[in-house]
């Protein structure tokens, strides 16, 4: 009985004293410029970074055609891979088999995603005539009790748990 007593409050103390902090907002690091609204520690903004790369087609009439394309190209791989980094990819694979060799192996990769606020931050051309496009996509994160939502995607969007157990946005449209 004694133990008992003794755990119990124990666990007590560690509910009411465990998960308070004594960090003040100035002094803990990582603080994030720039956020929306007075309290740092419920705001936050993250940045995806990537390069794209675009190849100058030969099938191009001029030059200047080729570099356009080559731009465009490299500008495309960099939404996808900003879509394949903030939503990921979905992957469907088929391989067919008999008497002890593969007869047809089929892989495909789906991503999809609305991007808003991309930024193209740098084209350069680079040789053999690749181009390079370097975006950025920023983010803003507001916490709302233990969840961070991604803030401008809509008002009132909670989660919705199904009967299959996902989790799904629900309510509000685009602000």
């Amino acid at each position: 009985m004694k133990k008992f007593v003794l755990l119990s409050a124990a666990l007590l103390a560690l509910f009411f004293f465990g998960c308070t902090t004594s960090q003040s907002t100035a002094s803990s690091p990582g603080g994030v410029l720039g956020s929306p609204g007075g309290n740092v520690d419920n705001h936050k903004v993250v940045s995806f970074y990537v390069i794209g790369k675009g190849l100058e087609p030969e099938n191009a009439l001029t030059k200047g055609e080729a570099v356009l394309m080559a731009e465009r190209a490299a500008v495309a791989d960099g939404y996808r891979q900003l879509v394949e980094k903030v939503r990921g990819v979905y992957v469907d694979a088929f391989m067919k088999a008999g008497r002890g060799t593969v007869n047809h192996d089929v892989i495909q990769v789906h991503t999809q995603s609305w991007l808003r606020g991309t930024e193209i931050m740098e084209i350069s051309q680079g040789e053999y005539g690749i181009t390079n496009a370097r975006l950025r996509l920023r983010i803003n994160f507001s916490k709302d009790g233990m969840v961070w939502w991604p803030v401008g995607i809509g008002q009132n969007v909670k989660p919705v748990v199904t009967s299959s157990s996902s989790i799904t946005g629900s309510g509000g449209g685009p602000s």
